[in-house]
């Protein structure tokens, strides 16, 4: 009597699918047959099956991409906390002066470290002197006069600026050069 039920649904189902409208989307799209109930062909068959496999290697490079991207905007974040703790062992080390004591050595070898982790995980410093400068890269604190083929060059860096992988994480804060007259365009 069960067998029978079930016969009776997928006979019903097959009659509401051949009175739908021609070209109008219905549940039996998605799964390849005949129109006329017999079971689909091999290429059908084949043809459904390449296409499934295409959707899940498209639906799984897209999942590596966004993992790939979660991971770096972590490290980012990460190293944008880190540069000022860099920073606050430049200024360490400059307050001790030329000392060569234990703690000069301590803070040389902590900092070293430092640097060579951000470097490995694509922190770049960005280089500045006697370059032109570049307000993309650059924020120019205050200007010096200079001889005029220096002009709008960068004379001093101030505070060091870094990208990671390519992106800006901090601009270097710098001094620009300017001839006497006050500009600051220079050779290009």
């Amino acid at each position: 009597m069960r067998r029978r039920t079930h016969e009776i649904r997928i006979e019903d189902e097959r009659e509401r699918n051949s009175g739908a409208e021609e070209g109008a989307p219905n549940a039996s799209d998605s799964a390849p047959s005949a129109s006329d109930g017999a079971p689909a062909s091999y290429e059908q068959v084949v043809d459904h099956l390449q296409r499934l496999q295409a959707e899940f290697n498209n639906y799984r490079r897209r999942v590596e991409k966004d993992r790939l991207e979660t991971t770096v905007w972590a490290q980012r974040a990460l190293i944008e906390k880190l540069v000022p703790v860099l920073d606050d062992l430049e200024r360490a080390m400059a307050s001790l002066g030329g000392e060569s004591g234990a703690a000069a050595q301590g803070l040389a070898l902590i900092r070293d470290k430092l640097i060579g982790v951000l470097t490995e995980a694509g922190l770049e410093r960005i280089p500045t002197r006697d370059l032109p400068f570049d307000p993309e890269r650059h924020e120019a604190l205050a200007t010096q006069p200079v001889e005029p083929e220096r002009s709008g060059k960068v004379i001093e860096e101030l505070v060091p600026g870094f990208t990671f992988r390519g992106k800006l994480v901090r601009p270097a804060r710098v001094t620009v050069g300017v001839d006497e007259q006050g500009d600051v365009s220079g050779p290009v």
